[in-house]
């Protein structure tokens, strides 16, 4: 009988199987490397580059003069009365708009996924504000409100309501998404232990939609600043004070030549989306 080939130790092919599967591994980290290298050097040279002059001009002098002032401009714009109410403006249409974008895109979200009667017409519908140019959405609003109510409290939720408008077809769409990533199975186990729609709700949907919530909180966080565009239609560079927001004082400070009061307010604009963004990327990574 031919003489049993022999394996060799243990360590020995291991090894060889690391040194078959490493030359793969390296090609795929050159590749995604190569493809990420375009992405990272136009996040750096567009955004990251002009951001970190940004920083620099908060803490000069401003006015074409290159001398450091410290904090003083930061005191300065934190003092202003109009920086802070277009600070608590913008954080209050935040703190209001983005959970009202979520609840409702989620409620929209599980109409459609349950196919009840009208969720297909309303499914085939909900993308229809994106493609509507802002003018005329701001038109129809015109129209609609009277134009007391835009010179009053009233007008923050008549900018509130187009943003909500707008935004919840997308956002709806995403929570579909993530809606049909979750296994049927595990409602069809629920069931059959007896637990009701609620329970279904409350222990599956809403646990394994915690990725795609969040992804779609960031986005109203950004889509909820493109409301300038909106309030600057309707108001005009110097609105009623409830819908004076953060982007209306970076504007009036740009056309007045105040640079350094535009820097450290672009800075104290930044900071909560990158800290917010930040924070739910770290969440979601610790999740998974």
């Amino acid at each position: 009988m031919p003489e049993s080939k022999k394996s060799g130790p243990t360590w020995m092919n291991n090894r060889e199987k690391r040194n078959k599967t490493l030359p793969l591994r390296r090609r795929r980290r050159l590749v995604g490397g190569l493809l990420f290298l375009p992405i990272f050097s136009g996040t750096l040279l567009f955004f990251a580059l002009p951001f970190g002059m940004v920083i620099g001009y908060s803490f000069g002098l401003g006015g074409g003069q290159s001398r450091f002032a410290g904090f003083s401009n930061y005191a300065k714009v934190l003092e202003s009365e109009s920086f802070r109410l277009a600070a608590g403006n913008t954080a209050k249409f935040l703190v209001l708009g983005v959970p009202l974008l979520l609840v409702s895109a989620l409620l929209l979200a599980l109409l459609v996924n349950a196919a009840l009667a009208g969720s297909r017409v309303c499914g085939n519908t909900i993308l229809l504000p994106l493609v509507l140019p802002i003018a005329s959405i701001v038109m129809v609003v015109e129209w609609l409100i009277p134009a007391p109510a835009l010179e009053s409290p009233a007008a923050f939720w008549v900018l509130l309501a187009p943003y909500l408008w707008k935004n919840c077809g997308y956002i709806t769409v995403l929570l579909l998404a993530g809606l049909a990533l979750i296994p049927r199975e595990l409602y069809d186990t629920a069931a059959m232990e007896g637990a009701d729609g609620r329970e279904k709700l409350m222990y599956i949907t809403l646990p394994l939609l915690v990725p795609s919530l969040s992804f779609a909180a960031v986005l109203g966080v950004i889509n909820s600043f493109k409301s300038y565009r909106e309030a600057l239609l309707l108001g005009g560079k110097y609105p009623h004070e409830s819908i004076y927001l953060l982007q209306h004082f970076l504007n009036n400070n740009f056309e007045n030549l105040n640079y350094a009061r535009l820097a450290v307010a672009s800075v104290l604009t930044a900071l909560p989306i990158v800290l917010a963004t930040v924070g739910v990327l770290l969440y979601q990574r610790r999740r998974s």
